[in-house]
């Protein structure tokens, strides 16, 4: 399999699950956004339980690689965080 067919393949794959309304795939809103500016935010690896705060660094100046990063959802808020992010195309 060449690479060009196996990355469409993977993008039509998450496409067809974020449009029949894959939980890892919706993306946040407005408000949430906001409130990741102002400190309150979190990162789940499970549907129910955040990851503790502690195990990430202060976001205001970094540059955050979101891989495997929630369909883009948790870059946003890292993003809102302060974070910049490296790959913005996922904002495109």
């Amino acid at each position: 399999m060449d690479k060009q067919h196996y990355t469409d393949l993977n993008a039509k794959t998450i496409d067809a699950w974020v449009k029949s309304g894959w939980e890892w795939g919706v993306p946040i809103d407005h408000e949430t956004f906001v409130k990741a500016r102002q400190g309150e935010w979190d990162v789940v690896l499970t549907p129910v339980i955040p990851v503790p705060k502690a195990w990430f660094p202060p976001f205001r100046g970094c540059r955050v690689l979101g891989l495997a990063a929630g369909g883009g959802a948790t870059d946003a808020g890292f993003c809102g965080a302060g974070g910049g992010l490296y790959g913005p195309r996922l904002f495109r």
